[in-house]
C-alpha cells in the first residue's frame, strides 16, 4: 500500500513547471488575476485564445506573467502515459499603473 501510495504521488507531482516573464523593475502595488489556459493533444491545439496581457490590463502596463504547471492542472488533465488529450495550465498577470 505505501509503495502504492508513493508511486501515485510521484506520477501527479511530475509535471509541474513555471514560466515566469518580467516587464521592467518589479513593482509593489499590482493586480493580480489568474486564468486558466487550454490545450489539447500534447499542446499541439490551443482550445483558449493566446492571453493578451494589453487588453486584460486595460489601461495599465503588465508586471509579470507566469505560467505554470500546478497539481490542480495536473489533476483536471486528461492523458495517458505518452499522450496528452487535454492539459490545461495556470496563467496568473499582474498589472500596475504605467511607470513611463
Amino acid at each position: 500500500m505505501k509503495n502504492t501510495i508513493l508511486v501515485i504521488f510521484v506520477l501527479l507531482s511530475s509535471g509541474c513547471s513555471t514560466m515566469h516573464f518580467v516587464n521592467g523593475p518589479k513593482m509593489d502595488e499590482t493586480v493580480v488575476r489568474e486564468k486558466w489556459h487550454h490545450l489539447a493533444f500534447n499542446g499541439l491545439i490551443e482550445i483558449s485564445p493566446p492571453l493578451d496581457v494589453t487588453y486584460n490590463c486595460a489601461n495599465q502596463q503588465w508586471d509579470t506573467v507566469t505560467v505554470k504547471r500546478t497539481f490542480l492542472n495536473g489533476l483536471a488533465s486528461v492523458s495517458s502515459p505518452y499522450f496528452s488529450i487535454y492539459s490545461p495550465w495556470a496563467i496568473i498577470y499582474e498589472c500596475r499603473e504605467s511607470i513611463d
